[in-house]
């Protein structure tokens, strides 16, 4: 088999640290985080396919157990998508 071709991932650039550090607090990042959730979420909720009732119902309850947590909704949602 050989080693594995690693032409078909992206360099990792030198300064990756610096950028991460330098892109935004904690806070705003969970506030992005928070936002994006949000809009998933309410992007699903808006559905009206009959066939995506359960998964809407489910995702309702997600976000019942978790105010104001959207990214902990939506981290529960996916996590227990098969149950």
């Amino acid at each position: 088999m050989g080693e594995p071709q690693r032409d078909n991932f992206p360099e990792i650039p030198d300064d990756l640290p610096e950028l991460l550090a330098s892109s935004g607090t904690n806070d705003d990042n969970l506030v992005t985080l928070r936002a994006q959730a949000q809009e998933i979420i309410d992007q699903i909720l808006s559905g009206t396919d009959p066939g995506g009732e359960r998964v809407r119902a489910k995702l309702r309850l997600c976000v019942f157990r978790h105010p104001g947590r959207p990214d902990q909704a939506l981290l529960e949602h996916l996590l227990n998508r098969n149950n």
